[in-house]
């Protein structure tokens, strides 16, 4: 019986040396091939997923095309485009911010980190911007 278990345990830890070191020499194949690859598959992966991130994200840099597909045609009419990445016109000072996970939500003037917010849209009150279907954020 103690021959079986260690003629086992023998052939257990020689199949993990092999795994392991077969494991080694991949790794530093890798690493070899890799940067050269990755780097152009991340170069090619980077456009697609800074997309996504402005979608997904309130407001994210450039709110221009990515945004207004996002804004309903009703809330184009409505509000007008922001001035800058982070302002709106003094005549439409709420701040409209279009999300998939939380919707569309609204920041008036006086709302906690309103300067900070980037707004895909902006609305002279907030009851215009209810009326185009944003809501303040809970």
């Amino acid at each position: 019986m103690k021959n079986i278990l260690r003629y086992q345990w023998t052939i257990s830890i020689a199949l993990l040396t092999i795994l392991a070191l077969s494991g080694c020499g991949n790794k530093a194949e890798e690493g070899n091939t890799s940067p050269s690859s990755d780097s152009g598959a991340s170069t090619s992966t980077t456009a697609p997923s800074g997309g996504t991130g402005t979608s997904d994200s309130p407001g994210t840099g450039t709110t221009g095309a990515s945004s207004t597909t996002g804004i309903s045609a009703e809330a184009q009419k409505l509000g007008v485009k922001p001035q800058g990445e982070t302002t709106c016109p003094s005549n439409a000072p709420v701040k409209g911010v279009v999300t998939k996970k939380r919707g569309n939500i609204l920041h008036a003037p006086k709302s906690l980190d309103y300067e900070k917010v980037k707004p895909n849209i902006c609305f002279a009150d907030t009851a215009t911007a209810e009326k185009a279907g944003f809501s303040v954020p809970k």
